[in-house]
């Protein structure tokens, strides 16, 4: 029956949908299976008038009316309706590339999870537009793509004190509450800014997982297990802003970014494999930084990050070979510093120029000790403890040259000096992009680029974690190197809103995560390993359209070859491609103007894609909402239904050489209520971010 609902849901709609991955966020042992599909730019107008303006390498969008009758009720939900913008595991891609977002111009020093919870507890009414760059040169200071959003400054109406208010309620499988206020005080040349969120709530999750095992003594064991997960979390973001403006283009700003969380994670196991794993966590994040601009074109700046994220885990298990029970205690704190300089001049006959420099130190502490307990078999894993210091400089300069209003170049290059205890090496990362206007409403721009990936920290441990009852170990890997990837992207806009997108990426030393199941004894390692090469190459096709004045329809195809290559991935040689088709359709009814009342239907389908060893099953999804926006536009409260027929999980399963694995995760709908109320004619002050994408 629900099979049959969703089909004829699907013609309704006229509904090409693409699914994603679904990330299990209620326990810290949940594996890490990052996504190897991700959607491609998409471009979005309303009725016939062109919501973007061309300047060189930066496309501008006016996000604002985007999102003006869409479910965005914060700047992350806003963000997804950007042109090329898609969510892959709680996180923001942009064409197909880990995008890079930045606030005011200033580039953020936050985690991808710290960045997604200030975003979500940010009012999307903060937002003025936003500037989107798939091949950011150097002098953002920040290679890759780039979503930089530019926030509301002060109140042009004269109201010194203002802000906004917003609650949401969420019920999945459990309940989970936030809470958000944000206040905005601004007179004259001085502002302040303050945003307080908290969230708390429950949440549940079960895997089941199926493999056949064969050890090197010739033993094969079939092992059947489910786990289940519940949780219970905690926290609060808090951020404090000072703003002072002496003359224009020079200023002086001063910003606190602090955050708490705590969680407690419940994991029961049945079958061949029994236990259980109590997990209790804490994590604190203090980061302040200070930013200092001159009207010559000058910028300077220092910030500094404290982290720090104490574990306490009991650790039981009953497997066929053997028993665990063990204690483990595990720590990471982190220290770190940057101090920034930046330069841009504009010349005469349209040339400009820019340069600067970036110092960047810090010093992780990182350890994890065993308490063996009683019925264990076999020897406890060893105690371990790191502290690693690294050290980086940034030197870069470019250049940019405009011909007329059709043509502009610009080019950059940066020399960065890494130092670690495992690598000390100079690169140079150099980048390029033309943008060509034949007439208005079209564009063309081809961009080049090449980039260098770092581990996390914790990926370059020699640390182990157990899960599924001690039969998962996810180990760290001290061997594993950086990763060397070079892009290139062309993109054609028509009509100021049909957009083709030609992509293509190479990676080298490309690292993923993947389980091998082990010959020398009955477990499965998780471990991050460096395959030989990683290589996509696709084509993005948009066409926005409008039915009347109540229908507004975005339809994308997307669609990719995709290969992967590793000649030593532990005993295995691995050569895998498969072509990977995605379907997205986001729908905006107007049900009724007065009162304000609009009907939000999206929806995406994907055909089955790999991972290193893993086949990925498709998917589909539709998520609804319902929005009405009340009070002289002061208040706008939404109804919504996410993953409405519970089809959006991937199944991942193995069957490659000697390797068989199959496993199954739960998921839900998701029913949600959200109320937002702005007083005093809310306009709210840009904030920073912080970096901990590493920690």
């Amino acid at each position: 029956m629900k099979q049959h609902l969703l089909f004829v849901s699907l013609l309704l709609t006229v509904l090409p949908v693409g699914a994603q991955e679904r990330k299990d966020s209620t326990t810290t042992d949940t594996l890490n299976m990052e996504r190897v599909v991700h959607d491609l730019p998409e471009f979005v107008v309303k009725g016939e008038r062109p919501i973007a303006r061309v300047q060189g390498s930066t496309i501008t969008y006016d996000l604002p009316r985007l999102i003006e009758k869409k479910a965005a009720d914060n700047v992350y939900e806003a963000l997804k309706y950007l042109p090329g913008v898609t969510e892959m595991d709680d996180k923001l891609t942009l064409g197909g590339m880990a995008v890079t977002v930045i606030l005011d111009g200033k580039v953020s020093t936050m985690t991808e999870d710290e960045l997604t919870a200030l975003l979500k507890s940010m009012p999307a009414s903060k937002i003025a537009k936003v500037e989107v760059m798939y091949n950011a040169p150097a002098r953002m200071q920040v290679r890759g793509a780039v979503i930089n959003i530019a926030l509301r400054h002060g109140n042009a109406d004269g109201v010194p004190l203002t802000g906004e208010a917003g609650a949401t309620y969420r019920q999945e499988h459990d309940e989970s509450f936030e809470e958000r206020a944000t206040l905005l005080y601004s007179r004259q040349k001085l502002s302040m800014d303050m945003m307080v969120a908290h969230h708390h709530g429950r949440s549940f999750c079960k895997r089941d997982e199926q493999t056949r095992q064969t050890l090197d003594k010739g033993s094969v064991y079939d092992i059947s297990s489910a786990q289940s997960s519940r949780s219970h979390d905690y926290g609060d973001d808090l951020r404090f802003g000072l703003d002072y403006r002496f003359a224009e283009n020079h200023s002086l700003s001063l910003v606190y970014t602090g955050a708490y969380k705590h969680g407690k994670i419940w994991t029961t196991n049945n079958g061949n494999v029994e236990g259980s794993n109590d997990i209790r966590n804490h994590s604190w994040l203090h980061d302040v930084r200070l930013d200092y601009q001159l009207p010559i074109g000058l910028k300077l700046g220092a910030e500094m990050t404290y982290y720090a994220t104490p574990e306490h885990q009991q650790l039981r298990g009953l497997l066929p070979t053997g028993t665990m029970n063990y204690q483990v205690d595990d720590n990471q704190r982190v220290n770190r510093w940057k101090f920034f300089l930046a330069e841009e001049q504009s010349l005469e006959k349209g040339w400009g120029i820019n340069y600067g420099a970036i110092y960047t130190t810090s010093i992780n502490h990182t350890s994890q000790q065993y308490v063996e307990k009683q019925n264990t078999t076999g020897d406890a894993p060893t105690d371990e403890r790191t502290r690693l210091r690294e050290d980086d400089v940034n030197l870069y300069v470019g250049g940019s040259k405009s011909f007329g209003s059709a043509l502009s170049l610009e080019a950059s290059v940066a020399a960065e000096y890494y130092h670690s205890p495992v690598w000390k090496k100079w690169t140079v990362y150099p980048t390029f992009n033309m943008t060509w206007m034949p007439a208005a409403g079209q564009m063309l721009q081809l961009g080049l680029s090449y980039d260098r990936s770092y581990p996390a920290y914790w990926q370059m441990t020699n640390f182990t974690t157990y899960s599924n009852g001690g039969y998962d170990e996810i180990t760290g890997n001290p061997n594993i190197k950086p990763s060397d990837s070079y892009n290139a992207h062309l993109v054609y806009l028509l009509r100021g809103k049909y957009q083709a997108v030609l992509f293509y990426n190479y990676t080298n030393n490309y690292f993923v995560q993947s389980p091998y199941l082990r010959s020398d004894r009955l477990a499965i390692t998780y471990q991050y390993q460096n395959f030989d090469f990683h290589r996509q190459v696709g084509i993005q096709l948009t066409a926005p359209f409008q039915i009347g004045s109540w229908w507004n329809l975005r339809p994308t195809a997307i669609g990719m070859y995709m290969q992967e290559k590793d000649d030593s991935y532990f005993t295995l040689a691995i050569n895998r491609h498969r072509f990977v088709f995605v379907g997205l359709l986001d729908n905006t009814f107007t049900l009724s103007k007065k009162p304000d009342i609009t009907l939000n239907l999206t929806g995406k389908v994907q055909t089955r894609a790999i991972q290193a060893i893993y086949d990925l099953s498709g998917c589909q999804r539709l998520d609804m909402s319902l929005r009405w926006q009340f009070a002289r536009n002061h208040a706008v409260l939404r109804l919504y239904c996410n993953d409405l027929f519970e089809s959006s999980c991937i199944t991942p399963t193995i069957d490659y050489a000697n390797q068989h694995l199959a496993m199954h995760f739960s998921t839900y709908r998701e029913f949600g209520i959200n109320f937002t109320y702005k007083f005093g004619n809310y306009k709210e002050q840009r904030h920073e971010g912080v970096d901990t994408s590493r920690f």
